[in-house]
């Protein structure tokens, strides 16, 4: 018996934590494959995963930095990816681990393993979609507080179904979570993306708290995003913004950083770059603006902003 270990990406959003947390508990549940699994994550929790953990009382996931070598005679740490599967999103240290598992709604890239494992990839628009819909292959029944913790990440990972990865799949989960737990969905993750304390957002957390690092055209490229229902602020706070994503940038020895200044009731993003962004230029077709560029009806970074980045290039 392995104790294995289940987490989301770097720089985690609720998807990441909350599919790592209750997929744990869904495993544990089965003693599947007569495992224990501990559900970790890769940086620290986001007002909202924090606030609804601790209201339902779940432990918060265990806070990891690296995955060291296997001692002489042991053997390597198995691990299971929720939310992520590219490396260079993971856990520093991954290449000592055995991947047993992946649960994910994102492309595929650099991903190779030794042996088989357990894969579940689906384009919806939640890895949090995916485990709940886990739930009724093998059988379970999720419990209410489960129900609570998979419909908030469908919510905020979808923008409250607006986002264009949002599937006809994931609104039927959604209105099957909602009503188990009596809530409206979309209600309901406004609600929780309202605990967020985006008035008290720093410049360095508005460009490092939602971010990913993507391997385009043999250069390094940071994909960033932040959320908010009133975008004013954030516009007011460019040069300062800017600078953050500078500082981010060296600090990771990216090529180039861009972020996205989502506003989720205007239903578009505001876009700066900095760096080495020709990529990002030519996928998205803008230019590097001072005051960077609203593209509307720009939602997703997987969908809108790093697919067309990959195609490009």
């Amino acid at each position: 018996m392995s104790n294995v270990l289940v987490f989301g990406h770097q720089n985690p959003d609720n998807d990441a934590i909350m599919s790592a947390v209750v997929l744990s508990q869904l495993l544990n549940q089965l003693e599947y494959a007569g495992n224990t699994y501990t559900a970790c994550c890769l940086g620290p929790l986001p007002a909202e995963s924090a606030k609804l953990l601790e209201d339902n009382g779940v432990a918060a996931p265990q806070l990891i930095e690296a995955i060291e070598p296997a001692a002489e005679g042991e053997e390597a740490q198995k691990v299971v990816l929720t939310d992520h599967n590219e490396p260079g999103q993971s856990v520093a240290g991954l290449e000592n681990a055995v991947i047993a598992g992946v649960v994910d709604h994102h492309r595929f890239g650099n991903f190779t393993t030794a042996a088989p494992l357990h894969i579940v990839a689906l384009p919806w628009g939640s890895s949090c979609s995916i485990v709940a819909k886990l739930f009724d292959i093998m059988g379970v029944e999720p419990t209410d507080t489960q129900a609570k913790l998979l419909l908030s990440a469908m919510m905020t990972d979808t923008l409250m179904l607006k986002s264009p990865t949002t599937t006809a799949v994931d609104a039927v989960i959604a209105k099957k979570l909602g009503d188990q737990i009596g809530v409206d969905p979309v209600r309901f993750g406004m609600e929780v993306f309202l605990t967020r304390p985006s008035g008290s957002f720093t410049a360095e957390q508005m460009v490092g708290n939602d971010i990913k690092m993507f391997d385009v055209a043999g250069k390094k490229l940071l994909i960033g995003q932040y959320e908010t229902v009133d975008k004013s602020r954030a516009l007011g706070m460019i040069p300062e913004i800017r600078e953050a994503m500078r500082a981010y940038q060296a600090e990771k020895k990216a090529d180039g950083i861009v972020l996205c200044l989502t506003d989720i009731m205007e239903e578009g993003s505001q876009v700066l770059l900095e760096g080495d962004t020709a990529s990002a230029q030519k996928g998205l077709n803008i230019a590097d603006e001072a005051d960077g560029v609203w593209m509307p009806g720009v939602l997703s970074r997987k969908k809108q902003v790093a697919a067309p980045i990959l195609a490009a290039n």
